[in-house]
C-alpha cells in the first residue's frame, strides 16, 4: 500500500510503501497493526500519530514509540 512520506528539509512528499498492516485509523484500540516505519506488530492503541508518513490528505499513520522518538527515519 502506497502513503506519503514527508521530508521535512526539502518540503517535499515523496512515495512511500507501507509495511503490511500498517493502518491510519481503527475501532479497536486492540487490533495488531504494524508500525508504519519499522513494520513491528502493535496494538493500535499503543501507536503514535507518525509526523512523516501520511495519506493522501495528509493524517498520518500508526507508528511504534521507538520510531515516533527517534524521528521515524526512513527504513
Amino acid at each position: 500500500m502506497k502513503a506519503k512520506y514527508w521530508i521535512e528539509h526539502q518540503h517535499r512528499y515523496v512515495d512511500y510503501e507501507l509495511p503490511e498492516g500498517a493502518s491510519c485509523h481503527e475501532n479497536d484500540m486492540e487490533k495488531i497493526v504494524s508500525c508504519a516505519c519499522c513494520g513491528r506488530k502493535i496494538k493500535y492503541g499503543k501507536t503514535y500519530t507518525s509526523r512523516k508518513i501520511h495519506t493522501a490528505s495528509g493524517f498520518g499513520y500508526g507508528v511504534c514509540e521507538d520510531c515516533y522518538y527517534s524521528g521515524e527515519q526512513r527504513r
